[in-house]
């Protein structure tokens, strides 16, 4: 199984890893909390991959407090959620005979064996994980395309009739079941009881509807100060309070850098775990690199409410650029 982990003969780096747990959670029926845990696990990992190579390379030795700590949870709640993780086969136990977790180091400081909690499942499981992802995507979007047709052909049947009152049951039925989240056959069944009322709805008028359906892939958000002055992106400061206090998830990471070129290209992995694209690329040549980690901070900080990170990016730094909202915006909105 470890042999299809790669792509192209390369180990996948650790976010791409977890990106892969992320978007097959719901298959998976991984918990928020569990998957924050594990974020916090992989987070310890010094290296950019996880291998069998060397201990300290696939075992996180961290101890549950400072996992809970991380994870801004109790310690009861950690070992609850690494039992489920376990259950799910995404980790292992790496247990010494005392049951404890531990590092042994040589005279260069360098980690010769631990125990502890294993990630190597998540390598060996990666082509798995992406193929289940990939499969519950596909589903959704069927599930998505169906709660179109049944609003378009809903909206249609309003246009057809001269009052509502005489639909105002099926309307009802529509809606409630909208707001529920039905499975495929409730909405299938919808569907054909609305194209029964209305016989005479053509495939035109349903593409007509949708054509002007304007809704924002993204996660809305109303602007911060709509009357600024666009400041000058090269010249915003920030001081590594200010950071820590703000973006305490992004610091974390940024922690194992050795170098500013190292902290660049951690930046940049996770900027590819959120999916930004060459969106975040362009930005390299656009703004300044307070910007850049100030705007990342932001959006891996909320990342599990945003539907589309790439969108907010490019939603977030156009309203920077137009002036509709202050770069330090960002941080009195963190730290709240």
């Amino acid at each position: 199984m470890s042999g299809t982990a790669g792509q192209g003969g390369n180990t996948p780096k650790k976010w791409m890893l977890l990106r892969a747990v992320e978007e097959a959670r719901e298959p998976l029926g991984l918990k928020s909390t569990s998957l924050n845990v594990l974020r916090a696990m992989v987070s310890f990992m010094s290296g950019d991959q996880i291998s069998a190579d060397q201990d300290d390379r696939h075992i996180c030795f961290a101890s549950n407090v400072a996992i809970a700590k991380r994870t801004h949870v109790s310690v009861q709640t950690v070992e609850r959620h690494i039992s489920a993780l376990v259950e799910l086969g995404l980790i292992r136990r790496v247990m010494s005979a005392n049951g404890k977790r531990w590092a042994r180091r040589d005279r260069q400081g360098r980690v010769v064996t631990a125990t502890g909690l294993s990630l190597m499942p998540l390598s060996e499981r990666y082509a798995e994980l992406i193929q289940e992802a990939q499969r519950h995507a596909d589903r959704a979007l069927e599930f998505t395309l169906l709660r179109d047709k049944v609003s378009a052909a809903l909206a249609s049947l309003r246009k057809l009739v001269a009052d509502d009152t005489a639909i105002s049951d099926l309307m009802a039925t529509v809606r409630n079941a909208l707001r529920r989240k039905p499975d495929a056959n409730v909405l299938g069944n919808l569907l054909a009881e609305i194209s029964v009322e209305i016989s005479q709805i053509t495939q035109a008028d349903t593409e007509n509807l949708r054509a002007n359906d304007h809704e924002n892939e993204g996660h809305k958000e109303d602007s911060l100060n709509p009357i600024v002055k666009k400041e000058k992106h090269s010249q915003i400061q920030v001081s590594p309070d200010q950071m820590e206090r703000s973006f305490p998830r992004l610091c974390s990471e940024l922690r194992f850098a050795r170098d500013q070129t190292h902290c660049d290209r951690l930046m940049d992995d996770i900027a590819e775990y959120l999916r930004f694209g060459q969106t975040w690329y362009a930005m390299k040549s656009t703004h300044g690199p307070a910007l850049r980690f100030m705007v990342l901070g932001y959006i891996f900080q909320r990342a599990e409410n945003i539907k589309s990170h790439q969108a907010y990016l490019i939603s977030l730094t156009s309203k920077i650029d137009r002036g509709d909202m202050q770069p330090t915006a960002l941080l009195a909105q963190n730290s709240k």
